[in-house]
């Protein structure tokens, strides 16, 4: 992996202007939607302004856009949704809200972690249902009409059976054991079959850092290679047979080099936000190819 922190203006470019427009208007539009006027959502708005004016740039304002984006895709996932769930749009609404600005700011022995780990359960509830996966409940809102009492970050249907998700953030590879574990835990607890979820953004690269990348559908076979290499080996002492199996998340800041140079020549690297995601089945548990079918849908 290489990783840089480079901060000179001159050398890379947020995003061509007119996509750089419409991306602030997408988080305008989100705040909006949310009720939000202060906190870290608008926050980003103002930063994401000053990009193209300012200088010297501050590292809040290089990372602005990678640190809105799950705002936005929260905003295109549940927009038209979130009134099937009755409640659960002020949860998203705290998600987005609270928090530090920078992502690599948590500490992970406080609760300000909290609004980013929701959010990962919003992000991954939303893509289930933007796939044709019938959700259940999300972080105990279940659909409109529909009533019952569930724990679980996540219950869906698939084929007429109930499964569970349990959603995880990990901040460091101390922390991945025993997420994992929590998870199990959890999903014993439910007495159901389920899915634990990793988040693993924040493994993949040093702090303060972004991936440099020529072509991000490379880039994003990578992650997945590390993931497959360095994450799947520590899955199986989480395993049981209520557990279909893992998906492994990771959501990647990269700037991809451009055509455009400078006047000193100076290639243009463009910020991109990406995403990967692996599943890993487990063998012991009949309903891997649950697991397996779902992991299709989502890509």
């Amino acid at each position: 992996m290489q990783a840089s922190n480079r901060t000179s203006a001159g050398q890379y470019a947020l995003l061509k202007k007119q996509s750089t427009d419409a991306y602030i208007q997408k988080l305008r539009f989100a705040c909006e939607w949310l009720g939000i006027e202060q906190g870290r959502a608008a926050e980003y708005i103002r930063l994401l302004e000053e990009f193209a004016r300012l200088k010297p740039l501050s590292s809040e304002n290089i990372l602005a856009y990678y640190e809105s984006f799950d705002i936005v895709e929260l905003f295109e996932l549940w927009e038209k949704r979130v009134d099937e769930f009755p409640g659960l749009k002020d949860k998203i609404k705290a998600a987005c809200k609270k928090g530090p600005i920078l992502s690599d700011d948590e500490n992970v022995s406080k609760s300000k972690n909290r609004p980013r780990n929701d959010a990962f359960g919003f992000i991954l509830s939303g893509k289930f249902l933007a796939a044709g996966i019938h959700i259940t409940s999300v972080d105990g809102i279940f659909p409109q009409g529909a009533g019952g009492k569930s724990k679980a970050d996540i219950s869906f249907e698939w084929k007429g059976r109930k499964f569970v998700v349990e959603c995880k953030r990990v901040k460091s590879d101390e922390l991945w054991r025993r997420r994992a574990r929590e998870a199990r835990k959890q999903i014993s607890r439910r007495q159901r079959r389920g899915i634990i979820a990793i988040d693993c953004s924040a493994l993949y690269r040093p702090a303060g850092t972004v991936l440099e990348t020529s072509l991000p559908s490379h880039a994003m076979a990578r992650v997945s290679k590390w993931m497959q290499m360095n994450i799947e080996p520590k899955i199986q002492e989480s395993l049981s047979p209520r557990i279909l199996g893992f998906i492994l998340f990771s959501r990647l800041r990269a700037m991809t080099a451009t055509e455009i140079v400078d006047s000193n020549d100076n290639f243009y690297r463009r910020c991109d936000c990406f995403s990967s995601i692996l599943a890993v089945g487990n063998s012991n548990c009949s309903d891997t190819n649950v697991l397996q079918s779902i992991a299709q849908k989502l890509r």
